[in-house]
């Protein structure tokens, strides 16, 4: 399964539920829309969001970048994932990449984080309040 180290060091908080149910809700409705699902891509996707939520995140460099984003705050994370969001958006705009393959990669990633916080969950037994 996933090694102790890979689990942050408290309870999932409801946050983390809503997320995992929201990406839950992302895959059938992306995934299913799709005429080819690109398994290889699903694969792909999959193995770099297993790799970046274990040993990616709990690397030296992962750790700082974690407590960077942290300490930044809301204002500052929600900046950071609006900049994403809009390189993503440029570059989609640049690059001609098949719309089935980058749903495809998504769908693999968004899978693999579902069953990770899914083994989370297992692994603590409950959740706490976000203000705890």
């Amino acid at each position: 399964m996933v090694p102790e180290a890979w689990y942050p060091d408290r309870p999932p908080t409801w946050t983390d539920v809503l997320v995992g149910v929201l990406a839950l809700l992302w895959i059938p409705i992306n995934l299913g829309s799709l005429r080819t699902i690109h398994w290889g891509w699903v694969g792909g996707g999959a193995a770099i969001g297993v790799v970046s939520v274990g040993p990616l995140a709990n690397s030296r460099g992962g750790k700082r970048v974690g407590a960077w984003f942290r300490a930044i705050g809301v204002g500052g994370r929600l900046a950071v994932v609006l900049s994403f969001a809009a390189a993503v958006w440029i570059a989609s705009n640049r690059v001609d990449v098949p719309s089935e393959i980058v749903t495809s990669a998504a769908g693999g990633f968004t899978i693999s984080l579902v069953l990770f916080l899914l083994a989370y969950l297992i692994r603590w037994g409950e959740v706490r309040r976000g203000d705890e």
